[in-house]
């Protein structure tokens, strides 16, 4: 497993960068996560463009207003900010192998003052390009009428996204925590670890939805739109959860393999040096494979577990495929997105069935929070699908008297 990229590189390339440390495994896959959720978004509202099912929107714009130093003053601290910390987390790494890293970043006294004013002068110079560019177009302050199109809005939504879902994620995986006090639980809030899946889907599709009606774009299409990206977005994180060894793993695997062509790795594994240090006494490896100054995650499993990051990336790399064609094929709008709150809800309530978590009793079931929430998902997604079909059938019968 590779807790951070330096890591990968050193077991892939045999190279020990350590700058590399600042990069987590999973905080990389979870941002190409995003980049390709965003791709699958625009190539779909393009083509949804094309046959005119989408129209943009247009906005007004105020251009030629002159430069203040204001704006100046504003990008040039970012640029020393980012510099000033970024360049010096480089050049020590080791901050973040088990260093006080919150002291690093709130002190003055780390930092690098060469890599602050050089990143100072580049935001600033970047601005006073930008707004020179804008000046020689309009050298007067006027206020212009722009259209603007759906997938030039793809960025703002993945932005959005990826805030309101790292957001909801934390806050829905903190529900099952039992903290010692408010503290406890607002440091766990601001830590790298726990985040639930369903959590980010929930408060993103609000905070999402709302924005699109602001937006005046058409919800049912651009939920459309979203579901196949949605569900590509959730098999990739998986490999962020996989690659780190973060905890998602099944439970323990004791079953014979019913077909010696399957890989031991696809049927049970053990996740060796992974990023949460699960194992247990007696558990850590007698040959850690990385230097003693990588830091310590030197654990290994008990007994191999059911790899279901891997499972749950087939099964949404399938659904995506399906979703990906019949885009193609229905007639009318919202059924795309309500298949895929069908598929997703059966995909995650039957892998659950092997992953490590806590049940909860209701109504006589017992069943995980995932479960019950992909249980909901399915019931919305079939109920929603009969209204859609039936509104569809009614538009035909009375096209057709």
């Amino acid at each position: 497993m590779y807790p951070n990229l330096r890591y990968a590189f050193y077991d892939i390339f045999g190279l020990d960068i350590p700058g590399l440390a600042l990069v987590q495994t999973y905080g990389f896959f979870l941002a190409l996560t995003f980049l390709a959720c965003g791709v699958a978004l625009s190539l779909d509202l393009r083509r949804r463009e094309k046959l005119g099912g989408l129209e943009g929107v247009e906005e007004s714009k105020e251009v030629g207003k002159p430069l203040s130093l204001v704006d100046i003053f504003v990008n040039a601290l970012l640029g020393f900010i980012f510099g000033f910390k970024g360049l010096y987390a480089v050049q020590h790494p080791d901050l973040f192998i088990g260093g006080d890293a919150k002291e690093y970043l709130f002190s003055m006294q780390h930092g690098s003052w060469i890599g602050g004013i050089a990143l100072a002068a580049l935001f600033a110079l970047s601005k006073y390009r930008e707004k020179k560019k804008e000046l020689q177009l309009y050298p007067t302050p006027q206020t212009i009428q722009e259209t603007i199109m759906p997938h030039q809005r793809v960025s703002d939504i993945i932005i959005i996204a990826a805030i309101s879902g790292i957001v909801g994620a934390k806050l829905l995986y903190m529900t099952e925590v039992s903290y010692s006090s408010w503290g406890a639980a607002l440091r766990d809030f601001f830590s790298g670890s726990g985040l639930s899946v369903y959590g980010g889907f929930i408060l993103a599709f609000f905070v999402v939805s709302y924005y699109i009606r602001s937006k005046k774009i058409p919800l049912n299409q651009m939920l459309d739109a979203c579901a196949p990206a949605m569900i590509l977005g959730t098999g990739l994180g998986r490999l962020g959860c996989h690659f780190s060894g973060d905890g998602d793993w099944g439970d323990p695997n004791r079953y014979a393999k019913p077909f010696t062509w399957i890989p031991d790795w696809l049927w049970g594994y053990r996740y060796p040096n992974n990023v949460i240090n699960s194992g247990g006494e007696g558990m850590q490896l007698d040959d850690c494979y990385y230097p003693d100054y990588f830091g310590d995650y030197c654990t290994i499993l008990k007994e191999p577990v059911f790899p279901t990051p891997i499972y749950e990336l087939i099964i949404c790399l399938v659904i995506f495929a399906v979703l990906w064609i019949i885009r193609h094929k229905v007639t009318f709008h919202g059924i795309v997105f309500t298949v895929y709150l069908i598929l997703t809800g059966m995909e995650r309530f039957l892998l659950e069935m092997i992953r490590v978590n806590d049940d909860y009793s209701v109504a006589g079931f017992s069943l995980s929070q995932a479960q019950y929430i992909a249980l909901i998902l399915f019931v919305i997604g079939v109920v929603m699908t009969i209204v859609l079909v039936g509104k569809q059938r009614k538009m035909q019968a009375n096209d057709h008297p």
